[in-house]
């Protein structure tokens, strides 16, 4: 029988929706067997998806290197090899801070600091200069708030060029620039775009240091990701757009300021996860990244949770299929750990299809009420699925329904680490990618998401790699 977008929609309905991959089962009666079993089938992989949440949120902070990071390695290799594979650990060094005293001051406003990884430190006695302001926002010059008016929270306005702003802040020589970011759910630094150029073009101009105020949704500081040496020589910090109000009123009238980044600037060994589980030379690639900023429930837990699933599902779905398995350290820092083992993977042209579980699967969405955020049980739309074309019309029609991921797009350079597989010649892949709200910040905990909203993403993710080896 051959199988259509139609009778994938109607599996997708009925909760299975997946494809034939042997000729003596017909597709309809498979689907509709699995369609029996739905109840028991739902309540077990939710129960499951919502113990690895749980669990994943013990470990408390991902950064690379650090305890939380290394005792969630060592629970997913423990996992993989529960499940048959044989599981290749390795380390590498990873930028790390210990952290004594993070902090700026201006006149009578003092604040908590983050320091930007990798962090620039000032020593106990910081960095003082005239605090100076370049403000990135579109229509610069509202109210002295680090946000202005909020725009609602799936608005992104494009960034200022950095050139305006850094003209109109004048002479930045031992100054310390106050970066004001345009509203959007931040996530990493480019020295040839946006905030990025902005810090970039500061630190030329001979500021002393730079504190970023990462303007979003939810009024937190935002960690930002960067590459392993510092994003500039100088020190850098992000300030909470909630506690900035002070500080822009004191750069408009160039108030003296000091900012500290007291603390030990190292590294520390982060781990990398290889797993195989060989059964001939045709394999599956499954990969996610581990490490993260904060708790990373929503990011990186999501993920974790559908690959240990997608892992211990292909293994039994598959039996004649090899599988490749990657999980990564080292992701804040421009992935890292990826480009470390991605050579060790099997060869392009013996790949079906590599799978690349990216940030935020399914996270809570919320509303603003009263000046607060209330999160709603319904999933997060600010999402996306990119494909290669190979995996565009399985794809499409394994993830429609699911908000923000209908419409599968082309794959961006530097937007997670798919373009690291695809563009070592891996042609058929995917991989679903989101910026929750409280995306790299400390408050995306457990309570940012849902089994029940993770789990109709993995079935998409099951029903496309069915679809992509049938075709195979």
């Amino acid at each position: 029988m051959r199988t259509t977008r139609r009778t994938l929609l109607r599996g997708l309905a009925g909760g299975a929706g997946t494809v034939l991959l042997s000729s003596t089962v017909p597709f309809r009666a498979h689907a509709e067997k699995r369609r029996t079993r739905r109840g028991a089938r739902d309540d077990g992989i939710i129960e499951r998806i919502r113990a690895d949440l749980e669990r994943h949120a013990s470990f408390g902070e991902k950064f690379s290197g650090g305890a939380g990071d290394l005792a969630t390695a060592a629970w997913i290799a423990g996992r993989l090899r529960a499940a048959g594979y044989r599981v290749e650990e390795s380390e590498f060094d990873a930028p790390f801070f210990v952290g004594r005293t993070a902090r700026l001051t201006a006149g009578s406003a003092s604040v908590r600091v983050v320091p930007q990884a990798p962090v620039v430190t000032t020593g106990a006695a910081g960095v003082a200069g005239p605090l100076v302001l370049i403000d990135m926002r579109a229509g610069a010059g509202t109210p002295a708030d680090a946000g202005g008016p909020r725009p609602p929270a799936s608005s992104s306005p494009p960034a200022r060029s950095a050139s305006a702003p850094l003209a109109a802040a004048g002479d930045l020589h031992g100054r310390i620039a106050l970066v004001v970011a345009p509203f959007a759910r931040h996530a990493a630094l480019f020295p040839d775009r946006g905030i990025g150029e902005a810090v970039v073009g500061a630190a030329k101009a001979g500021a002393r240091a730079v504190v970023l105020v990462t303007t979003g949704p939810t009024g937190e500081a935002i960690a930002l990701n960067a590459p392993e040496q510092p994003f500039v020589p100088i020190p850098m910090a992000v300030l909470a757009p909630k506690d900035a109000a002070p500080f822009v009123e004191a750069a408009r009238t160039g108030a003296s300021s000091t900012l500290i980044l007291d603390g030990d600037a190292t590294h520390r060994p982060s781990k990398n996860l290889v797993a195989r589980l060989e059964r001939g030379d045709r394999w599956i690639a499954i990969s996610t990244p581990r490490s993260g900023w904060y708790g990373c429930v929503g990011e990186r837990g999501t993920g974790t949770a559908a690959f240990l699933e997608l892992a211990r599902w292909a293994a039994d779905r598959f039996p004649d299929l090899s599988v490749f398995l990657m999980n990564t350290g080292g992701h804040e820092y421009f992935f890292a750990g990826t480009h470390r083992v991605i050579g060790q993977a099997p060869p392009p042209e013996k790949t079906l299809v590599w799978t690349h579980i990216g940030a935020t699967l399914a996270a809570r969405d919320a509303e603003e009420k009263d000046g607060a955020l209330v999160m709603l049980e319904t999933a997060d739309p600010q999402r996306s699925l990119m494909v290669t074309e190979a995996a565009r019309e399985a794809a499409t029609a394994a993830f429609a329904g699911l908000s923000g991921l209908e419409k599968p797009v082309a794959i961006r350079p530097s937007a997670g680490e798919l373009s690291s597989f695809t563009d070592r010649g891996y042609n058929t892949a995917f991989a679903a990618i989101g910026v929750h709200r409280w995306f790299h910040t400390v408050k995306d905990t457990l309570d940012t998401t849902d089994a029940r909203l993770v789990e109709p993403v993995i079935r998409a993710h099951q029903r496309t790699i069915e679809t992509l080896v049938a075709r195979a």
